[in-house]
């Protein structure tokens, strides 16, 4: 009998220090402060000194997320990344934010390997990356596919993909798994393209053992099974692991147990690690003591419809440009705040792109367009064709809609500043960065700000923000 211990992170986004996360009560959302890396580095040297069997990856989105890692596109974080134990990852979509040269110098800082069979460079059309990897333990030999986000030129500003080609991966996995085949024991997909992909792709792809999901931030607590395979996902923020204990018997799992941990302040620090976080946090004393505004609610982004993290960010834009409609794109990282101060060093967590604004004036039917489109890439039955994170935020807007109908017959109502939209007549949009909105980028006009100064602005005209609770966004 043989056992193997495999531990799964993904979705830090720059969470390097203890934070709040919010957890629902009695239908109600509650903070309770988790995560970090000196708690997660301290917890796997726990585990591989009872082990000996340990398998430790990240599914990506690791270099970008807060406001150290985005000044120093990612650098800031490696000296952390050399102690963290683990044994190799996928980048996520937001690990190309500065480019395929930087991501390249990244993957050559790190101890540990890199994965990703359906990313080629356009120059040589080899992979960008290994495809997969094999570990080798004393009896058992495990491998390990990765597998990025497919839609980072279709979803991210151009400058992520240049120079890159992403494909879906199906046909790749599948000649991964075919060539791996006798050669291990276990074969493990390291994905990020979201919990709906990787399960779609566990029925398409016959030969994968165990699929450890990413990019859209599920706390699954019970393994998805699905044709004979296992598909876990932890969450997001370094504020959760998972943890899949498995035994085999004659080179086959025979068993599992697994358990979605929370990193909570039970779990005690790692001292190296601590330092190395502190140091990397030191440069920025002047933001994280700069309190520029206060919130009398709990800002966080973990609802699909619309939530207040985002009313603070839209608002804030239409009040900067007295526009009819304010928008900001459906991102899902950010960990939330409770109701309090608001720092500087918090608000580049809320918006860590920190998009120039932009103006844009849109027909009404182009707008209502716009609209189904993201409703499709939010809630498309293929779930290779769902490329959105969360529905688009915004401000001025009121709309209801059917999930599950048809692509392009979703929205039921829609109200501009409380009026029926006008199909004919143009709309002033305020915005920010080229995310948003891409097939607009023609008729956008920017204006040489940043959204963190827009909302600096307002917090510091309206003093204390506060989320109106009204639902303005119904699905029907």
């Amino acid at each position: 009998m043989t056992k193997l211990t495999i531990i799964q992170q993904n979705d830090t986004h720059g969470s390097l220090e203890l934070h709040p996360e919010l957890f629902w009560k009695n239908n109600k959302p509650e903070l309770r402060n988790t995560g970090g890396f000196p708690r997660i580095a301290r917890y796997i040297k726990g585990i591989k000194s009872q082990a000996e069997n340990v398998l430790f990856l990240d599914g990506g989105d690791l270099f970008h997320g807060t406001l150290p890692l985005v000044a120093s596109k990612g650098e800031v974080i490696l000296p952390a990344l050399e102690k963290m134990g683990l044994d190799g990852w996928v980048p996520g979509n937001w690990d190309f934010a500065y480019g395929k040269e930087k991501l390249s110098s990244l993957v050559e800082a790190l101890p540990f390997p890199s994965v990703a069979c359906n990313v080629k460079d356009v120059n040589t059309n080899e992979t960008f990356m290994k495809p997969f990897i094999i570990k080798e333990f004393e009896d058992l030999k495990v491998g390990v596919i990765g597998l990025t986000y497919p839609y980072v030129d279709e979803t991210m500003p151009e400058s992520f993909s240049k120079g890159l080609a992403f494909s879906r991966g199906v046909e790749e996995t599948r000649d991964c798994v075919e060539e791996l085949k006798g050669q291990v024991d276990l074969v493990v997909l390291l994905s990020h393209m979201g919990l709906p992909l990787d399960v779609e792709l566990a029925t398409l792809v016959d030969g994968i053992d165990i699929v450890l999901s990413g990019h859209s931030h599920d706390r699954v607590e019970e393994p998805i099974t699905v044709n004979d395979t296992l598909v876990v996902q932890a969450g997001s923020s370094a504020s959760f692991l998972g943890k899949l204990d498995i035994t085999f018997e004659g080179g086959r799992m025979e068993d599992y147990r697994y358990e979605l941990v929370a990193i909570d302040e039970s779990f005690p620090e790692d001292e190296e690690m601590a330092e190395i976080i502190s140091d990397i946090l030191e440069p920025y004393g002047k933001e994280r003591g700069n309190i520029i505004g206060k919130t009398g609610s709990i800002l966080h982004r973990m609802t699909l419809n619309e939530a207040p993290m985002d009313q603070l960010i839209t608002d804030a834009y239409l009040h900067a440009y007295d526009g009819d409609l304010a928008f900001s794109h459906g991102w899902r990282y950010g960990t939330p705040f409770p109701a309090g101060d608001i720092t500087e060093y918090d608000l580049h967590t809320i918006i860590p792109t920190n998009p120039e604004m932009f103006t844009l004036e849109m027909p009404g039917e182009r707008l209502i367009n716009a609209l189904e489109k993201n409703l499709e890439m939010v809630f498309s039955r293929d779930p290779f064709k769902q490329k959105g994170g969360y529905i688009l935020r915004s401000s001025g807007l009121f709309m209801s809609f059917k999930p599950y109908n048809p692509e392009g017959n979703r929205i039921q109502k829609l109200l501009i500043g409380g009026q029926e939209i006008d199909l004919t007549r143009k709309y002033k949009i305020a915005g920010a960065g080229k995310q948003l909105f891409k097939g607009a980028e023609a008729d956008k006009t920017y204006h040489g700000v940043h959204a963190v100064d827009i909302i600096k602005q307002f917090l510091k005209e309206k003093g204390t923000f506060k989320a109106d609770g009204e639902s303005k966004i119904l699905s029907t």
